[in-house]
């Protein structure tokens, strides 16, 4: 049974063991308190930040993707969590439902915008 159906049984009767719920709080403390930013220079995307004006996530709203940081982040999941990269997009496609409250086609991995400022 794959993480993110575990997930969605587990608020309804806890069911996850000590890793798995691991994993879980790893990604809610990652959304939590992420603060939507727009930038003038790039309109088509929104900016999720931490406090640390770390762009943990870039949602583009032209193609509805959703790019993920990948040092701290996606890195994590792939290398400490050894999650298979469908089953990354799964969850956080799921918990950024969950806890941001917006729907996104594709989660995926964006070395590029990695700890940038802004």
């Amino acid at each position: 049974m794959n993480l993110t159906r575990k997930y969605k049984i587990h608020r309804l009767s806890p069911c996850l063991n000590k890793k798995e719920i691991e994993i879980i709080s790893f990604i809610e403390n990652k959304l939590k308190g992420l603060k939507l930013v727009k930038k003038d220079e790039y309109p088509q995307y929104r900016f999720y930040v931490n406090s640390d004006d770390e762009t943990i996530l870039q949602q583009s709203i032209t193609s509805d993707r959703l790019l993920i940081g990948y040092k701290g982040f996606w890195e994590v999941l792939e290398t400490t969590y050894l999650l298979e990269y469908i089953d990354i997009q799964d969850i956080i496609r799921y918990m950024v439902l969950i806890h941001l409250k917006f729907r996104t086609s594709t989660p995926l991995s964006n070395i590029y915008i990695v700890n940038q400022k802004l």
